[in-house]
């Protein structure tokens, strides 16, 4: 299943209206590898490694995402979504640690 399709059907958030007007970015979030708009990018693509992103786990991120999207996506929702994935895959403890970091 893709990262869209999962989204879709987790939380009825469609990732393809985001238009990458970049109103999500959060510069006082410096412990994100990728921002935010480029996530959603990268969702689109089906980029798996977003999984295991410093971005995903970051609860900065997450408190920037709410209310952030000026098309109205349920930003949380979806790095809540991504976060279970992950850790339903094994790619991370569910503290948000990849399993090769100690």
């Amino acid at each position: 299943m893709s990262l869209r399709r999962l989204i879709l059907t987790n939380t009825g958030q469609d990732v393809q209206r985001c238009r990458g007007c970049q109103m999500c970015y959060c510069e006082s979030c410096p412990d994100q590898d990728i921002p935010l708009d480029s996530l959603i990018q990268l969702i689109l693509m089906n980029d798996e490694e977003i999984l295991t992103s410093r971005t995903l786990w970051s609860d900065t991120v997450l408190q920037s995402a709410h209310n952030a999207c000026a098309r109205e996506l349920d930003l949380e929702a979806i790095l809540l979504a991504l976060r279970e994935e992950a850790i339903r895959r094994g790619l991370v403890r569910p503290d948000g640690r990849t399993l090769d970091r100690v």
